[in-house]
């Protein structure tokens, strides 16, 4: 009778471990849970505020080696942020937008990547350029752009090129955004020159194209000469002489110039010089805001100029 009650305790003994074992198990398999579920995000613990992404952006030599070299945060509708120092950097903000709004990123031509590369301006312009290319190519388009706000009879207005209210217009065998200098300058001059708001870039684009005037990737120096004629625009051809450029100025004409690599462009560019004081010349440059905000030295500019014309009211 002993041994049978030392076995059943046995027994209980067994049974009642086995409960305590499998309590602890399930126990610490609960904490470990929780504590994943619940575990604070790297860095300072914060969580992202709502609506941004995060975009890890690469240099060219972190790019080699695969290794990240910041996490950025940006407001999905702010990629002003973003750094454009160097040309991953600026395919990085392409790719956010492409990805935050259901873009293919390799709708973004090589030249529009480019673009954003050499003048961060334009980041808007380059951002939107799969959603709006070709909707500025019907024939009434220019009829529909309002230029107030820009346009002034005592003033050369400031256009450029990569403005989202024609920057996307078929020219040339691009777009006005990229090759359009010619047409974007030219229509300043006609607008301040002759007082026509109506001749906007895209006009002038049109007209460009409609009369022969442009070639694959740019435009044709008869646009400043035949073309500014037929629009009612006196042309003289001149050397880089600051002293003539200078007495025009004075007179109220403008100067027409067409730039090669340099300070403006690694191929042509088409600017205008409009005034002068002790600081240096004034420009319009339609390829850059910042460019035209600051005064030259006539030293600077001349041997960057290929090409130089007075235009003035016929």
């Amino acid at each position: 009778m002993y041994n049978y009650f030392m076995n059943q305790n046995g027994k209980l003994k067994n049974y009642i471990a086995g409960i305590i074992a499998f309590l602890l198990v399930g126990a610490t398999v609960g904490t470990l849970v929780y504590l994943r579920n619940n575990k604070p995000s790297e860095g300072e613990g914060e969580a992202l505020p709502s609506g941004t992404v995060t975009i890890t952006t690469m240099d060219p030599v972190s790019q080699e080696s695969g290794e990240a070299i910041a996490d950025i945060p940006v407001a999905a509708d702010d990629y002003s942020s973003y750094p454009l120092n160097t040309p991953s950097e600026c395919q990085a903000v392409i790719d956010a937008y492409a990805t935050a709004n259901g873009i293919d990123p390799f709708s973004y031509p090589l030249e529009i990547v480019n673009l954003l590369t050499t003048n961060h301006e334009a980041l808007d312009f380059v951002l939107h350029y799969p959603e709006l290319t070709g909707t500025q190519d019907s024939p009434d388009y220019p009829g529909t752009i309002s230029v107030t706000g820009d346009f002034s009879p005592v003033r050369v207005p400031e256009y450029y090129q990569y403005d989202m209210r024609w920057g996307y217009k078929s020219y040339a065998g691009s777009i006005v955004g990229i090759a359009g200098s010619g047409p974007t300058a030219l229509s300043m001059v006609a607008s301040y020159l002759l007082g026509n708001a109506d001749m906007n870039p895209a006009w002038m684009a049109a007209f460009a194209e409609n009369n022969g005037y442009t070639l694959e990737g740019g435009t044709n120096w008869s646009l400043m000469s035949d073309g500014a004629q037929g629009l009612g625009i006196d042309v003289t051809p001149i050397t880089a002489d600051q002293d003539r450029i200078e007495r025009n100025l004075d007179v109220g004409n403008i100067v027409m110039c067409l730039m090669g690599p340099g300070d403006f462009t690694n191929s042509a560019q088409y600017i205008l010089i409009v005034g002068y004081n002790e600081e240096g010349f004034e420009i319009r440059d339609p390829g850059s805001a910042s460019r035209t905000s600051v005064r030259w030295q006539f030293d600077t500019l001349a041997p960057q100029m290929t090409g130089c014309w007075i235009m003035r009211i016929l």
